[in-house]
């Protein structure tokens, strides 16, 4: 087996992708975490890694993956476990697979979530974070707004690196822009309301082609697509937007799916992985604070908390 090692971020929406398509490979794989509450997404050691400066990233023999998409392509095609993700694209499952992954790939998931921060009312039930946490959400979004300030600081230390961070404030400029005004963000939320009707009615096909009711997305089978489901269900229960895209009475198939993705080995693995890796995370931050600075480091440690969630 191939030797891998992960760069991410255990609370980004990209690196869960990567994670469980590893897991549900069955995959040996060394790993590294890319702490960004302490911007190390933006370090040189980092972006000698990667120039996007962004997480998930894969180091394979060779190269180094950077999209996610790509290393689960990798993972498939490269890793022999007698799993499969990805369909081959001459059968019809491999070709539904190929357009729900175009479908999810094209959802602009930074907009929707720092949408989310920004307009809270927007959230149906609130979003999912501890209540010492709550309170740095305002902070946060400055902290966002500020980004542009900081990315410019690194281009004009690391010359080396200059033209890559000069590509970062154009993405965050971009990203902005969209997130001020709150009409944008409204669309992206209505555009997946689309999706979710169209999500109910492939589960409700592919239910009646199977003829059981465990089936998934596109078949009995378990595949990329329905990781790329699982990873955005899980985005939207965090932000509290359950109510709006998958109860069990407006869209019963999708919230049947939503229950029943955790209780997949690899989801189970995720949440492990997750819990495991917070707790150092958060240990590192305040283990030389004195009491005094604790409730300050709890602010701090939930904007960077938030950063983590929203860069992917």
């Amino acid at each position: 087996m191939a030797d891998l090692k992960l760069y991410y971020y255990p609370i980004s929406f990209y690196s869960k992708k990567a994670l469980l398509a590893l897991f549900e490979k069955e995959a040996k794989f060394r790993e590294q975490i890319v702490v960004i509450m302490k911007g190390e997404q933006n370090e040189p050691w980092y972006m000698k890694v990667t120039p996007k400066g962004t997480v998930p990233a894969l180091e394979v023999p060779g190269t180094v993956l950077t999209d996610s998409e790509d290393i689960v392509n990798y993972l498939d095609k490269q890793l022999d476990t007698g799993i499969q993700l990805i369909p081959s694209p001459e059968t019809k499952i491999g070709q539904d697979v190929d357009k729900w992954r175009k479908q999810f790939n094209d959802l602009n998931i930074e907009v929707i979530t720092n949408g989310i921060l920004f307009y809270q009312e927007l959230s149906e039930t609130g979003i999912k974070l501890p209540s010492f946490l709550k309170k740095s959400l305002d902070s946060a979004k400055e902290s966002m707004r500020n980004e542009r300030k900081t990315l410019q600081e690194k281009a004009d230390k690391y010359p080396e690196h200059r033209k890559d961070f000069l590509a970062k404030i154009s993405i965050h400029d971009q990203r902005m822009a969209k997130l001020e005004n709150k009409e944008v963000v409204k669309q992206y939320l209505n555009e997946l309301d689309t999706l979710f009707d169209q999500i109910e009615s492939r589960l409700a096909e592919t239910r009646k082609e199977q003829g059981v009711a465990d089936s998934w997305l596109v078949g009995s089978r378990f595949t990329m697509a329905d990781i790329n489901l699982v990873v955005l269900l899980d985005r939207l229960s965090f932000l509290g937007m359950e109510e709006r895209y998958f109860t069990p009475s407006n869209r019963p198939l999708t919230y049947d799916f939503f229950v029943r993705m955790d209780k997949r080995k690899s989801v189970q693995q995720l949440r492990k992985n997750i819990k495991r890796l917070w707790k150092i995370i958060l240990g590192r931050m305040l283990k030389k604070a004195i009491p005094v600075v604790v409730g300050v480091l709890g602010v701090v440690a939930g904007i960077f908390y938030w950063r983590g969630v929203a860069q992917g």
